[in-house]
């Protein structure tokens, strides 16, 4: 379906409709939420909150299966743009787009704006934990300000909606002060409610959250009364290393199998691989090595981890910064490659994982540019032939496992077209790009994807 108000004719852009796989024998419906970024919603924590409630109201209410439970995941670093939130934000939100470079330039002097706006919060962390990294100081200082907009949001969201919600967001972990002294220093300064989230440790992480419709902990700060899991990414890419400065998760020992492991989402066995830790497996498709161990080191073999962990449900929430239809650094296609983690969960024989959920998030921000194609994948039931743009063929030996139709996609999410030519493909890529000047610029699509899961033993039931 093309979307009517698209720039181009016979190109989709905008919101497009929401594509599902239903299961009258489901025990479990799963949605990934495909967010496009836009600025303007972290003008105010209410525009923030009202955007992502919205995205629950037109995504996933329609669609709810009356007493089945539901579990939402949104993408990767949904929370990015609250760092922006209020006057402090003013100027970062009023920045141009790109052009897109493979270092954001104009993002760093944006963040370089934001980190002087909440100079009395990094003074105030400095004073608490001494020298800070200054490339995740800015993320560190804005903690209340995501406890507020991202936990408290989500938070409501799972409580509110009566469903389980997953999203991630670069932050720390925090408790609640009342504390006039470190309201002043630490609070939002146009928040006057005697309350200011503080930061419990320097370390920002790129972390995933699970929230659950009921309340665990009554003591917790606000935001996490109801949290159930804080996943911390390893690895990490060049990017979240060098230029944000953040901390890796755990690499190996107790905390690390803790960190991979699975929590109980109506019995289901739900862990987290956020983006790069999805693809770490440690050996090519197909191919485990006798005795291969992976708990040495999980910043090369998460994915085995957490296979060895008996996780059943892995949760890809996902935020690629660079273009989608088009080749990586390496040479391959960018969604073959993807295929090495969201098809690879359900497709290879050497791992047990039964499904895999991937939202992508879309959307340009600065000279920073998200796209990709949400998915579900499943290695025990069959949805229909399908493929990501432009992976007809593989181009490349290592990656001819990935090529063509695949049925362990359950539901995937619309690009601008159906298939085209790659060289097709990465001209339209190129018009989406901040800073093209193109009608499609910033018109990457938001959508949502649906499926209904199974559990073990329950496959063969019948169906519809």
């Amino acid at each position: 379906m093309t979307d009517s108000s698209s720039p181009i004719p016979g190109i989709r852009t905008g919101r497009q409709p929401v594509r599902g796989y239903d299961d009258p024998n489901g025990d479990l419906r799963v949605f990934a939420l495909q967010y496009r970024l836009d600025i303007a919603h972290a003008e105010s924590y209410e525009a923030y909150r009202a955007a992502m409630r919205e995205l629950m109201d037109s995504f996933v209410v329609p669609h709810l299966v009356p007493g089945r439970p539901t579990l939402v995941v949104y993408p990767e670093a949904v929370g990015l743009p609250t760092v922006a939130i209020g006057a402090r934000g003013e100027s970062f939100r009023a920045l141009p787009a790109g052009p897109a470079t493979e270092a954001p330039a104009a993002l760093a002097a944006g963040m370089g704006l934001l980190g002087a706006a909440y100079e009395q919060q990094i003074v105030g962390y400095i004073g608490l934990f001494g020298e800070l990294d200054p490339r995740s100081a800015l993320l560190l200082a804005a903690t209340d300000t995501a406890a507020r907009a991202f936990s408290q949001t989500f938070s409501d969201i799972a409580r509110d909606y009566g469903v389980w919600v997953v999203a991630g967001n670069y932050q720390t972990p925090y408790r609640e002060s009342h504390d006039p002294a470190e309201v002043a220093v630490f609070g939002d300064p146009e928040v006057a409610d005697g309350v200011a989230f503080v930061a419990t440790t320097p370390h920002v992480t790129n972390a995933t959250f699970l929230w659950s419709p009921e309340t665990v902990d009554a003591a917790a700060p606000a935001g996490e009364t109801n949290l159930v899991v804080r996943n911390e990414k390893i690895p990490l890419t060049d990017m979240e290393l060098e230029f944000l400065g953040l901390a890796e998760g755990p690499a190996e020992g107790e905390d690390a199998r803790r960190n991979a492991g699975w929590v109980d989402v109506a019995g289901f066995r739900v862990g987290f691989a956020t983006s790069l830790p999805a693809f770490a497996y440690g050996y090519p498709f197909g191919e485990r090595p006798d005795g291969f161990d992976p708990f040495v080191d999980l910043r090369e073999s998460y994915a085995a981890a957490q296979d060895a962990l008996d996780v059943d449900v892995m949760i890809q929430a996902d935020a690629n910064p660079g273009p989608w239809a088009f080749p990586v650094e390496s040479g391959a296609w960018q969604p073959l490659e993807w295929m090495g983690s969201t098809w690879r969960a359900v497709a290879d024989p050497t791992v047990r994982f039964r499904y895999n959920v991937t939202p992508m998030m879309t959307g340009n921000l600065v000279d920073l540019f998200f796209d990709g194609q949400s998915s579900i994948t499943s290695r025990v039931s069959s949805g229909a032939p399908a493929r990501f743009v432009g992976n007809g063929e593989s181009g490349t030996p290592e990656y001819d496992v990935y090529a063509g139709d695949k049925r362990e996609f359950l539901a995937i999410s619309d690009w601008l077209v159906d298939d085209a030519p790659r060289e097709e493909l990465m001209q339209l890529t190129g018009a989406l790009s901040p800073g093209s000047g193109h009608p499609l610029e910033g018109e990457q699509i938001e959508t949502a994807i649906y499926a209904d899961l199974v559990l073990p033993g329950r496959e063969g039931a019948a169906r519809a």
